[in-house]
């Protein structure tokens, strides 16, 4: 049998068991005319089985039971903690698309009103994966040009909700911030600076407000110095001093003023920043006004991040010169709705190492830097391990791409890519994944399913 033959018998039996599938949820009288079931408060919904037990995001899944009610806009249904698509129900079938991502083994739950009940087995979850490259050579260094063209030695990365990527770098003659765009097939400077010159901005954390398309940077090495790249004026680089009262100005060791990161948080619409000693700024964008908040753990950052689903929490990992040596290449958290609470951190203590499950048991090797999805997701860039895992918005790790304790460069599915010291993420609004795979000096893209 030919491909082409093939394809389109796949294509047929879809298209049967989609009609098979509308045909159950129909319910008609005599007239033909449809007749609409509500769900009844006061009886209990009943779940009895689901099919197909296993699948992937995107898949068809019919959950049967009792007393669901033919208002799909009614209905709720979680694989775990991600929400699934409702097309209809019948009363006592629902028709729903799986979600993206829903964790390991997820358990499905339906919602109607106050009533929520879970079936007893779990759903087989398949993760489909494909690492791509986007541009560089492996030349170690920066050339603008098209994605075949170019060469990058990225370190951090972040998106906006037009799809540029903004790559910061730092080869060894100069260092700056990037804009890769796919769809325009280009790479091209936004900053750049020589070894011979001005230290203008070194290669750090970059953070971006996507309701307005505005980026930022830290300065590294001045306590009160942002960059700003407003799109509305094609990204031109503008050197913003922030205004702290002296007392919080002067309150910041100098030998550890070293602010490696920015992070905007929509709970409160403020830029956040941290420095070495340990204290972190709350800057207002517009005013620049900024105050110390919190004093925590001493340390440099590899990353830094908000999760959009809890804007308020603020997540970073510290480098292995953190002290107390707890905060130590770990993931921790800070509450910004409190943050006299204190750092907190999440995953096992214990320094470097490799472990999924729980991340109140899991072990990463040097994380470095982590972004979100909008469902929650966090994706860590495994520096020491040479892959990508994630977090899942229950708070479960698992590896997605890239083979742990093995360095290498190869595309392809989960159990074939390679990565050599991945360094920085970023989620785009579809749910890709950016890679800067800094030892292969090269931008990738993850998609996962």
């Amino acid at each position: 049998m030919n491909v082409s033959t093939s394809s389109c018998r796949i294509r047929l039996l879809s298209f049967c068991s989609t009609i098979l599938i509308l045909s159950f949820l129909s319910c008609k009288d005599e007239s033909g005319k449809t007749v609409p079931k509500s769900h009844d408060p006061a009886r209990p919904i009943v779940l009895t089985s689901f099919y197909p037990v296993e699948g992937g995001a995107r898949d068809k899944i019919l959950l049967d039971g009792e007393n669901f009610g033919t208002d799909a806009s009614k209905i709720k249904v979680f694989f775990n903690r991600a929400e699934a698509s409702i097309i209809s129900s019948s009363g006592d079938r629902i028709y729903a698309i799986i979600p993206r991502l829903p964790g390991k083994d997820p358990r499905i739950s339906v919602v109607i009103g106050e009533d929520s009940v879970v079936y007893e087995n779990s759903f087989i979850y398949h993760t489909q994966a494909q690492v791509s490259t986007v541009t560089g050579n492996g030349e170690k260094t920066f050339t603008p040009g098209t994605l075949s063209q170019a060469e990058v030695y990225g370190k951090y990365l972040e998106l906006d909700a037009e799809g540029n990527i903004f790559m910061s770098w730092r080869d060894g003659g100069s260092w700056g911030v990037a804009r890769i765009n796919e769809q325009q097939n280009i790479v091209t400077p936004l900053i750049e600076a020589t070894s011979t010159g001005e230290r203008i901005l070194y290669a750090n954390g970059l953070t971006v407000d996507r309701a307005n398309g505005m980026l930022t940077a830290a300065h590294e090495s001045v306590k009160e110095v942002l960059f700003t790249f407003d799109p509305r004026e094609a990204w031109y680089p503008r050197q913003r001093n922030v205004k702290f009262s002296t007392a919080d100005l002067n309150s910041i060791v100098d030998g550890d003023r070293y602010n490696n990161f920015v992070t905007f948080s929509p709970y409160d619409g403020h830029l956040y920043t941290r420095y070495r000693d340990g204290k972190v700024a709350k800057i207002n964008p517009e005013t620049l006004e900024a105050t110390i908040v919190h004093e925590g753990p001493y340390g440099s950052q590899y990353g830094q991040a908000i999760n959009p689903k809890k804007p308020w929490l603020l997540y970073m990992t510290l480098h292995s010169n953190a002290r107390p040596t707890e905060f130590r290449q770990g993931i921790s958290v800070l509450d910004l709705r409190n943050p006299d609470q204190g750092f907190k951190r999440l995953n096992a203590p214990g320094g470097s190492g490799f472990r999924d499950g729980p991340l109140e048991d899991a072990l990463f090797n040097y994380p470095k830097d982590i972004k979100f999805d909008n469902d929650g997701n966090m994706f860590v860039a495994d520096y020491g391990n040479h892959c990508i895992r994630m977090v899942s918005a229950d708070n479960i790790v698992t590896t997605v791409a890239g083979q742990p304790g093995t360095a290498g460069y190869k595309d392809g599915g989960p159990v074939e890519s390679l990565f050599n010291h991945p360094w920085g993420v970023a989620v785009n609004e579809q749910g890709d994944i950016y890679i800067a795979d800094w030892g292969n000096a090269r931008i990738r893209k993850l998609v996962i399913e």
